[in-house]
């Protein structure tokens, strides 16, 4: 090798060297870069959300102080999903930059589209770039983000989950109610008395069904509690607007509280689905004060009248199972 061919090659070395020393200082730059700056600063006045994915869009907005989601007539919306994502966008840096390739988007989950599951957050009123939120890294931590409509695609250092299903935005906890807390539980097939009745021995804390038939006896000894203690973490799927035909002659269960309070749950399915209602009452004696019980009501007056609950069908089973179904089944006759 002559010495200018072994100059030419030094030269080129150095220019390797620099440009990739160039590269890392602009990734180490891009680390203490925010994913989104200045939304930190606006969390206080911000009042609404927009996120659009493939198949579902939803609206969250702040209103008398509540967020709610719009697409769900205003339902409140779970404050900590909603917080604990706009901390994670408000927090993250860009830590490397990835591939400007348009093609390369749809592998990347940065577009919203029908090959990708991306989706699109918008904050209208704030000064904010819309963002695409990608898929999560596999290699290292960190989620695929893109900005605005520039085709680079980032690493932010977050692993952001996020929804466009309005309905897994909504704040879906009707009820908590230690097991403790509750007396009894009667089923009821419309307006007539009762089928049967579930009593929680206050002693012992023993549930026993009072009209056994004679000579039967449980399936098993906890064969009661789904149906006694399904409301204790009472949570539903989905809420649409009241449809008052859905509950004509509907079944019900009527669960009485120490602390007084009876919660009335009635029960229907309809066109596959499985709905309830759910209405929280003072009866006329009360038992026990009502501090200290550990009983949360998470729906409102206005909630109960106005609308229908739809839940899962472990749920809806656990509400409307027969007195048969507690019951060791029947001997054949020998023959």
């Amino acid at each position: 090798m002559t010495r200018i061919q072994i100059a030419g090659a030094a030269v080129i070395a150095l220019m390797v060297i620099a440009l990739v020393v160039n590269e890392r200082s602009a990734l180490d730059q891009s680390g203490d870069q925010s994913l989104l700056p200045g939304l930190a600063g606006e969390l206080a006045s911000l009042d609404r959300v927009q996120v659009r994915g493939l198949d579902h869009s939803v609206e969250l907005v702040r209103r008398d102080n509540i967020w709610r989601v719009a697409e769900r007539y205003d339902y409140p919306a779970k404050f900590e999903q909603l917080s604990d994502l706009l901390d994670q966008l408000s927090q993250a840096k860009l830590i490397e930059r990835k591939t400007a390739r348009v093609e390369s988007h749809d592998s990347l989950d940065v577009v919203v589209g029908p090959q990708s599951r991306g989706h699109r957050i918008v904050f209208p009123g704030l000064d904010l770039e819309p963002l695409i939120i990608g898929r999560t890294a596999t290699l290292r931590s960190g989620t695929f983000v893109r900005l605005g409509e520039e085709a680079q695609v980032w690493l932010a250092d977050q692993t952001v989950e996020i929804t466009a299903d309005p309905a897994l935005w909504l704040d879906s906890q009707m009820l908590t109610i230690p097991e403790s807390q509750i007396l009894s539980m009667a089923a009821f097939a419309g307006q007539g008395a009762a089928l049967f009745e579930v009593n929680r021995d206050p002693a012992s804390g023993e549930l026993n069904l009072t009209n056994l038939p004679e000579g039967r006896t449980l399936r098993y000894g906890t064969a009661l509690t789904p149906n006694f203690t399904v409301i204790g973490q009472l949570q539903f799927l989905d809420v649409a607007q009241r449809v008052p035909l859905r509950w004509e002659g509907a079944a019900r269960r009527v669960y009485r509280l120490v602390d007084g309070r009876r919660v009335t749950v009635q029960t229907a399915a309809d066109a596959g689905d499985f709905w309830i209602q759910v209405q929280v009452g003072q009866e006329d004696e009360q038992v026990a004060s009502l501090d200290g019980t550990d009983v949360f009501v998470n729906i409102t007056a206005v909630q109960q009248e106005t609308f229908d609950f739809k839940v899962s069908q472990r749920t809806f089973t656990d509400l409307t199972a027969d007195l048969e179904q507690f019951l060791k089944p029947l001997e054949e006759p020998s023959q």
